[in-house]
């Protein structure tokens, strides 16, 4: 039915990883999160993977996002043939594809995984990734990661008369204005889903604040010129 709440759950598809985490009692916690484009469960293997998978997912530039995809061989600094599995592959919507990699900033730095990093690149196949980006939790403050679960959470639960409402009062925005503001012009005051429709004009790169920081309804944004609303 058309007028049927949009905010509703839905069922998530499984997971299109290649292994999967270990599910032994003693194992460590493996978070799940769900694709808000299509659906689908992402399987992490530990806490900074679920942030990474966030962070990633949150980029208006990210059109896909796959964990655990097909492993690579690669000639080590030795000319050993080795093989190794990323923690995600990300497709932007300009068609780039960048393999990831996620580690704590104490053990990239004692493995120098930059320097495997940059190894791996000379001779990653185009057809699998045309770079690769390594993530450490030092890319992962706690407003990173909280501006990051707002908009997944608000792009799982997409309004589109909310949305409509939302972009058509950005497209009037001159210099820049607090998310608040946006809600009354919107006529979307008092709206309990108002705040994540702008979360999600945030998360397709309409609007974005104007500083790093968390993301409140105080928070200051502006229109991202000549952007296309995804």
């Amino acid at each position: 039915m058309d007028d049927e709440p949009a905010h509703r759950w839905r069922e998530p598809s499984r997971s299109a990883a290649t292994r999967r985490p270990s599910e032994k009692p003693n194992a460590a916690a493996r978070p799940i999160l769900v694709s808000p484009d299509d659906q689908r469960e992402i399987l992490c293997e530990s806490e900074l993977e679920a942030k990474a998978a966030l962070i990633l997912m949150a980029r208006p530039d990210c059109k896909h996002l796959r964990e655990q995809p097909a492993p690579i061989r690669y000639l080590d600094h030795e000319g050993i043939e080795r093989r190794h599995t990323f923690d995600f592959l990300m497709v932007l919507w300009s068609g780039v594809r960048l393999a990831i990699v996620v580690k704590p900033i104490l053990i990239a730095e004692r493995r120098a995984l930059s320097t495997l990093v940059r190894l791996m690149a000379t001779q990653m196949d185009p057809r699998f990734a045309n770079g690769i980006l390594l993530m450490t939790d030092l890319m992962m403050s706690r407003a990173t990661v909280a501006n990051a679960r707002l908009i997944h959470d608000a792009k799982r639960l997409p309004d589109p008369r909310l949305d409509h409402a939302v972009r058509e009062m950005v497209a009037t925005l001159n210099g820049a204005t607090t998310i608040i503001s946006i809600v009354r012009a919107a006529g979307l005051d008092g709206h309990d889903q108002a705040f994540y429709a702008v979360a999600r004009a945030i998360g397709r790169g309409t609007i974005a604040p104007v500083k790093k920081e968390l993301i409140t309804p105080d928070t200051l944004v502006a229109r991202v010129r000549n952007k296309e609303a995804r």
